[in-house]
């Protein structure tokens, strides 16, 4: 045997093994594609598989050397291999050869080439036609001169009916042109030939995998519907939608009898709900059981009993599913063969027109309705939704998709073609998982309906049970309870906690919704004084009796001991305003038990809604205390006869309760009295005396603050009040506004507001009114004014008018806050003297704060003109400064761009003229003697070593000139003069880099280290010139530092403690802060503040001493040498960020240790004042 014929064997057995090795189709293909191409020769070997729509992929691949670009995962369509020619193919089993250069093509009869006489030559069984002039473009294009294809054919043993098929092609390309033997022919076939056999392989092992799959899934929905011990049928829905690739699913049990509901469970993404339709679930929507019940078989079985042909033509896989829908006699859904519907894209339905808008706003697409039978009974169904996808497809070469291509295409560059929302297809395997899947739900389904029945059995029976039971409990309890509450009742003699005992015990024995107790007034009115209630109910509590719900005529009846009993308030014959007080409580049915002052031996119950009752009783009237009343609110209720005596035995030992109660309190009343007026007496004599010791504090300063926090504080603590508050009334602004200018509060109780403003004070207090209120809410104040009290907790207060001369300038307030509290005369003429010889102090602090405030403006207006003159100094010299840096930057920065921009042209140039030089040397070898001696002369080695870089030196050195060039025009910021959000990580960099000259070392200087620490800032609104002159400074003067402290070190101190500067920045959360103001004095409100950002600069220089640290911000101050520093950086520096900004500047400094320059501005500058304060929540006008 020859040579070639042993590797052409080896090759076989190579591709055989490789077969049996692997079950992977990919492998396979790969491994074989690189075998052949290497035995052949040729420059590319792929194998082409066909899609069902005509077009195809490259699924494997092997080139030689990449000669030629990769095709492998690209798609080509349709057009690109004709129906024409994929009939030849298939159908006459050809293989074609085609010569571009020659301009022509042949095609070959495959079984000639194998069983034709080897003598024959192959040129003389080839039938040559011309290559048509688009193909041999097509070919040129993808760089192939020489092609050979054969058809791969494969036999799908699956099908019942089973059919060859054309799977795809085997094509060998060369880049010049190749004639193709004989033999090389054969083992192209023989290498097909067992790729078949893989693919057959590779479609078995994929149809055992569905099946493995198809078993596990259901294993594991069994297992959650039948092997559990409960029913998990949510679980199983989700496990389900899982396993078919759902985005969401429905389970909907239909009624399993006529009494019976619907019930659905859902998982996933869900439709909405279909509104103004009668039916609000779409499984009873007339749309959706008509399209059910018309469905005949699944279109799936009917293709491979009817149409097995029409499967020729595509891949072996997985078909779509669609259903076809068949009109049945019945309305109700029947399924031959229990196969779901599918429908790929429900937008496409006519007949769903009705329901398509529930799934507008979802991403469901296709849907898969599985019917539930079980027995031939109908259960309900499955249902699972697909969402929309996104499909790419990488195709070899732009084209239009929509029309033929007519033209060959120029390039075959990868085209990816995207397109969203597409509807994914419901596949056989699908379906048939569905219907193992659903066979499952139906069995559990109808042992869930079973399982249901028996325990609603068993519920019946325990109800039962439970209720006879709980009448005998029931009985016994009401016994043991009287007992209980008798015994509560007699062991105090405090009204109130007889009462709640009452009404709390009785709402529990008749477990009723409201209970309460009414009591009569002198006036024959009265009102609700104690409730107990269960639930959200309103309150009744202080209600009284407006439209006669206890009538005049119904009177003589309670006196006598009648009870009366309403079980349905909307049917008892009452007179419209007694419903309409009921109903507005909800009370639907009452029980009203008399409470009297004598004992009854029997009674009698008239009743509304319900059969009267009469017992023989005592016709003795008794005088009447109030009522007890049991109140039903959910529901009408009718009143056990056992329920109304309890009720009455409970009023009568509430009334002797009530009588042993009242007859106390009248004992302790007096008692009180006599103690409360030898209290009087003792309150009144002592507020005398310290009536004189506050206004011996208030004689002893003329400062306000002082004379008002003395004052506040004893009139609290000798009143026994829980605030006291001077409040001063805004001038400006009339008497709507004023703040609280000093108070005394008890712990606990939050400070008032600065600024108040109340539309109800008025002018009522210019005339000296004072204002007592008891109680806020019972003393006819505007809705405004209440609010601001309840801010301040305030029940009961005492307004006191503070004069200053014929005006008035505030008051003096006391409040009670922890209850109500009615004012003594005593102690109203308390306070009103005292407010008197406040006004007096007021009008003495008066005058010498008119004198003071002359003497500080005179101050001030001479500290201003200092500042003025050094900022205009200041100023001036900065201005000059950033226009001299701006024009240099200017012109500098011209020239550098020039340039910067050619140097990469300059570099590209360079690059190519190497690049041609590389190629004569490398085809050129041996040069002229003249050419060979200038090479050496120039050193051409070394040129084209070192001349990148210099062109890269050129370039970093360019960069850096603009970089330094940017900094100076940042640094004069000459565009940026107005406020504006700027990047202070910027501003820090461009100063540094102008003064990177002074950091750098020096032949006897070793040069300062800068450490950075930046957080993440945001842009702050702020004057950058103005900041980054700070920056300047406060850098200059750490460089001054520490240069001046290294001259002092020794070399070992340098070593061991290098120089070096810090720059941190952070940005500092809000907070809440007293602004002061210029005179020491506290600001009328807390403002809050917007986010801070710090920026701290530090050096490790020698630091600065306490004593001079303090005026390290003082105009004119300076440490340096005459001549070197004119001490106005700092001081112009801290008005710029105080003053201009509304920030903070502050120096820390240690001896030894270094100093750091702590800068604070606010991220955004706060918005203009109003014209007027103002709440937080402004109240509206009463």
């Amino acid at each position: 045997m020859s040579q070639p014929e042993l590797s052409q064997e080896d090759l076989l057995r190579r591709i055989t093994n490789r077969i049996r090795q692997s079950l992977e189709l990919e492998e396979i293909l790969t491994a074989t594609v690189a075998e052949l191409r290497s035995l052949l020769g040729t420059d590319r070997v792929i194998v082409y598989q066909f899609h069902a729509s005509g077009s195809g992929e490259v699924m494997a691949e092997s080139i030689q050397d990449n000669c030629l670009p990769s095709l492998k995962g690209l798609n080509f369509p349709a057009d690109d291999i004709p129906e024409t020619a994929r009939q030849k193919y298939m159908e006459k089993r050809l293989c074609s050869f085609v010569d571009v250069g020659l301009g022509r093509i042949g095609w070959l009869p495959i079984d000639c080439c194998i069983t034709s006489e080897e003598t024959i030559p192959l040129e003389e069984l080839v039938e040559y036609h011309p290559v048509d002039s688009c193909h041999a473009a097509y070919l040129t294009a993808m760089g192939v001169q020489s092609t050979v294809v054969l058809p791969i054919v494969h036999n799908n043993i699956q099908s019942e009916h089973a059919k060859e098929q054309l799977w795809g092609l085997l094509v060998c390309h060369s880049i010049q042109l190749r004639v193709i033997s004989r033999r090389e022919l054969q083992v192209m076939q023989w290498a097909i030939d067992q790729v078949s056999i893989a693919i057959a392989q590779s479609h078995l092992l994929a149809k055992t995998r569905q099946q493995h799959f198809v078993e596990a899934t259901t294993n594991r929905v069994a297992t959650l519907l039948h092997s559990l011990p409960t029913i998990e049928l949510s679980a199983a829905l989700e496990e389900t939608v899982t396993a078919l690739q759902g985005c969401g699913g429905r389970l909907y049990i239909a009624p399993y009898t006529t009494d019976d509901r619907a019930e659905v469970l859902t998982c996933g993404t869900q439709l909405a709900p279909l509104i103004g339709e009668t039916e609000s679930l779409i499984e009873q929507h007339p749309v959706f059981t008509a399209w059910t019940s018309c469905l005949e078989e699944n279109t799936l079985f009917l293709r491979e009993r009817r149409e097995p042909e029409e499967n020729s033509s595509s891949q072996p896989g997985n078909p779509p599913i669609d259903s076809s829908p068949t009109p049945t006699p019945k309305g109700v859904p029947f399924f031959p063969s229990c196969s779901p519907l599918t429908v790929t894209n429900l937008y496409s339905l006519p007949d769903w027109r009705t329901l398509t808008p529930a799934f507008q706003f979802t991403t469901i697409r296709g849907i898969l309705v599985m019917p539930l039978y079980y027995r031939s009974s109908f259960l309900g169904y499955l249902s699972i939704f697909r969402p929309e996808i996104d499909t790419e497809t990488l195709w070899a070469g732009r084209f239009d998709p929509s029309e033929k291509q007519r033209l060959p295409r120029q390039s075959f560059e990868v085209w990816r073609e995207l397109k969203r929302g597409q509807a994914k297809e419901w596949t056989r395997q699908d379906i048939e998982l569905a219907v193992a899947l659903g066979h499952q739900f139906a069995m559990a389904i109808e042992q869930y309906e079973l399982y249901s029945l028996v325990q609603s059995l068993n519920a019946n029976l325990e109800r039962q049970v439970e209720e006879r039971t709980a009448k005998l409990q029931q009985a016994l309890e009401q016994g043991r309870a009287l007992e209980r509450v008798t015994s509560q009742i007699r062991s105090t003699l405090d009204l109130n906690t007889i009462l709640q005992t009452i009404v709390r015990e009785v709402r529990s024995l008749l477990d009723t919704d409201r209970v309460v107790i009414y009591q009569f007034a002198d006036n024959a009115q009265g009102k609700v004084i104690v409730e107990s209630i269960n639930g959200d109910w309103f309150s009744t509590l202080g209600a009284s009796d407006p439209h006669g719900y206890f009538l005049e005529t119904q009177s003589q009846p309670y006196k006598r001991g009648r009870v009366r009993v309403i079980s349905d308030v909307a049917r008892a014959p009452l007179a419209p305003a007694q419903r309409e007080f009921l109903q507005r409580f909800h009370i639907q049915a009452t029980l009203i038990v008399p409470i009297g002052m004598g004992a009854y031996h029997s009674q009698d119950i008239f009743s509304c809604g319900c059969t009267p009752t009469s017992l023989h009783k005592n016709q003795e009237e008794q005088p009447l205390w109030g009522f007890l009343i049991a109140q039903e609110c959910h529901a009408p209720r009718s009143w056990q006869a056992f329920e109304i005596d309890l009720l009455q035995q409970l009023a009568d030992q509430a009334a002797v309760a009530i009588q042993q109660a009242e007859l106390y309190d009248k004992s302790r009343t007096a008692a009180a009295t006599a103690t409360a007026q030898a209290k009087q007496l003792a309150i009144v004599a002592q507020q005398q005396q310290a009536l004189f010791g506050v206004i011996t504090k208030i004689r002893e300063s003329l400062d306000v603050k002082a004379i008002f926090k003395a004052t506040t504080t004893e009139v609290r603590r000798l009143l026994a009040a829980d605030r006291v508050a001077v409040f001063r009334f805004a001038p400006e602004f009339g008497y709507d506004h004023g703040e609280v200018v000093s108070e005394d509060i008890q712990p606990g109780l939050p400070e008032a507001n600065r600024n108040i403003q109340d539309y109800c004070f008025g002018e009522k207090y210019r005339s000296g009114w004072i204002q007592a209120i008891p109680d806020i809410y019972n003393a006819g104040l505007n809705d405004c004014h209440i609010k601001i009290l309840e801010q301040l907790h305030v029940r009961s207060t005492l307004m006191v008018p503070l004069p200053k001369g014929d005006t008035l300038w505030g008051l003096l307030c006391i409040y009670q806050c922890t209850g109500l509290r009615y004012w003594d005369t005593s102690e109203i003429d308390f306070v009103r003297q005292v407010a008197v010889h406040l006004g007096i102090a007021l009008q003495q602090a008066g005058l010498l704060e008119d004198k003071e405030q002359q003497a500080a403006e005179i101050a001030f207006t001479l500290e201003n003109l200092k500042q003025a003159q050094t900022q205009l100094i200041q100023t001036e010299k900065m201005s000059s400064l950033g226009q001299l840096v701006a024009g240099v930057a200017h012109e500098i920065n011209n020239p550098v761009n020039f340039i910067y921009g050619n140097l990469t042209y300059t570099n590209q140039y360079a690059h190519d003229l190497l690049n041609l030089l590389h190629l004569y040397q490398k085809y050129y070898p041996e040069p002229d003697l003249e050419v060979d001696e200038y090479a050496k002369a120039i050193d051409l080695d070394f040129l084209k070593e070192d001349l990148p870089k210099i062109l890269a030196s050129m370039k970093i050195g360019s960069e850096r000139i603009r970089n330094l060039v940017l900094s100076l025009r940042n640094f004069s910021r000459l565009d940026q003069a107005e406020m504006k959000p700027v990047d202070i990580h910027e501003g820090i960099d461009s100063t540094l880099l102008i003064l990177q000259h002074r950091l750098k070392g020096k032949p006897n200087y070793p040069g300062i280290t800068v450490v950075k620490t930046y957080s993440e800032l945001p842009l702050v609104e702020c004057y950058a010139s103005q900041l980054n002159q700070v920056f300047m400074n406060v850098l200059s003067n750490a460089i001054d530092a520490l240069e001046d402290y290294h001259i002092s070190r020794t070399a070992e101190g340098m070593k061991v403690h290098q120089s070096q500067i810090t720059i941190s920045t952070r940005v500092k959360p809000v907070d809440l802060e007293r602004i002061g103001d210029r005179n020491g004095e506290n600001s009328p409100s807390s403002l809050p503040t917007s986010p801070h950002v710090v920026i701290e600069i530090a050096d490790n220089g020698p630091g600065i001493s306490p004593a001079l640290l303090s005026k390290v911000f003082n105009p004119f101050f300076t440490t340096k040498p005459i001549g070197k520093g004119t001490g106005l950086g700092l001081s112009i520096s801290y008005q710029i960020v105080v003053e201009k900004h509304g920030g903070s500047f502050r120096c820390d400094s240690q001896i030894g240790q270094g100093t750091q320059f702590r800068i604070e501005i606010p991220i955004q500058q706060p918005k203009p004042t109003p014209e007027r304060p103002l709440l937080a929540s402004e109240p509206v006008r009463g």
